[in-house]
Parts: C-alpha cells; structure tokens; sequence
C-alpha cells in the first residue's frame, strides 16, 4: 500500500468582524491540532481597512504567546491569500488557514491505491447543517 507524507490538505479564509479574531478561535486550532483531526500547515491574518486595502499579518505578527505551532510555516503563497481574501468586507478581517487533513491521509492512500480519485468536493458550512437539522430532524 501507499503511503503518503502527507495527506489531503485545504485552504480556508474564515471572515470576523473587527481587526482579528479572538483568542478563543486559536485554541480551537489548538485543540484540532492536538486531538490529531489537523495539522496546522500555514496560518495568516488579513485585514481590511474601511478604504478598502488589504492588510496581511503572518502569526507571528500578531501574537506573542498561545500560538499554535505550524508544521510549515509559509504554505500559502501571496497569491492564494489574495485569491482567498477577495471577498473580505472592509472594516473585517480574516484568518487564512492551510490545514492537512490528518484523518483523510490514509484513505487518500487507499484511493490511490485503487485507481480513484476525488473528482468533485464540495462543503457546507456548519451553521447551514445545524439550521436544517433543526427544522427537518424527527
């Protein structure tokens, strides 16, 4: 069998009012990471003037202690923070994440194995599931 260094990995850009988010969204990443679900590839913060421009702070820019340890730091190229932050609202901010899918690594593994290939994903956000749950759960 296949194995791979490292599994599937993702971006996300998760949009908060203000100038960065809270201290309680690292120790989510945090508790991620250490319950082995992720591991933190790339974390950076951009932010948004009311004018418009875009402000990029890599983590080490905006935190002294409490961060989450990042296994390759720089994943994230300029051009996918642009790409990403495109659509961030003036006066919000964003945390741009790059995470690797620990739990899909040796499924992915599998797959390879066998000739498959993921041709299509697509992700619904949690607020979306929870909302139709509650309205359509017997």
């Amino acid at each position: 069998m296949t194995t791979f260094d490292y599994g599937p990995i993702e971006f996300y850009a998760i949009a908060f009012d203000g100038d960065r988010p809270g201290p309680a969204v690292l120790q989510a990443i945090d508790d991620l990471v250490a319950s082995g679900t992720v591991n933190l590839l790339d974390l950076v913060f951009a932010r948004r003037s009311p004018e418009g421009e875009l402000e990029v702070f890599e983590l080490s820019d905006t935190v002294d202690d409490g961060a989450p340890a990042l296994d390759l730091a720089g994943l994230a190229g300029q051009d996918d923070i642009l790409y990403l932050a495109d659509s961030l609202e003036p006066g919000r901010s964003a945390a741009i994440l790059v995470v690797e899918l620990l739990w899909a690594k040796s499924f992915a593994a599998a797959l390879y194995d066998a000739g498959g290939a993921v041709i299509a994903r697509e992700g619904i956000p949690a607020p979306i599931v929870n909302a139709f749950l509650s309205e359509h759960a017997d």
